[in-house]
């Protein structure tokens, strides 16, 4: 759910903040990679941009995150994400190569479509405070490792 606000859809806060509103990016945006054999998860971030624009765009990074740990979500955000979130989730599994890529993943750790119905219902149930909690437990920016690839000045 986290990752779905910051940076997930079109409405996003990063993508609203680097593309629409900063005119920086020419995309932008959140990933989140659920870990299947340890609790180690993965929270991605990236953009695509004009090398002249990168301090912009890590201040737009940094800005956003400092605000949504400052003021949380609202429940309007959580409401949105929560139907996108399990929208998006329902039509993976109506897809034949995500549904073939699901099965045989979870031939691979031993588990059965009910554990998505599992995670599906405990979505349906997150509340705002919910998100809001999780945001603050595990949103780290100051641990993100950074990379960037492009034609950088050598300033």
């Amino acid at each position: 759910m986290v990752s779905h606000i910051l940076g997930e859809s079109g409405s996003s806060r990063i993508y609203e903040r680097l593309r629409q509103k900063d005119g920086l990016s020419y995309g932008a945006g959140t990933f989140f990679q659920p870990a299947a054999l340890d609790d180690n998860s993965a929270i991605g971030l990236y953009a695509i941009f004009a090398p002249e624009n990168l301090a912009r765009v890590r201040t737009g990074f940094a800005e956003e995150f400092d605000r949504a740990l400052k003021d949380g979500f609202t429940d309007t955000e959580v409401s949105f994400a929560k139907e996108a979130l399990l929208q998006q989730r329902k039509l993976s599994r109506s897809d034949d190569g995500r549904l073939a890529g699901a099965l045989v993943n979870q031939a691979f750790l031993g588990r059965t479509f009910a554990l998505s119905g599992t995670v599906d219902a405990a979505i349906a149930k997150l509340t705002t405070a919910d998100v809001n909690a999780a945001l603050r437990k595990y949103l780290k920016p100051g641990e993100f490792a950074y990379a960037f690839a492009g034609t950088f000045d050598k300033k």
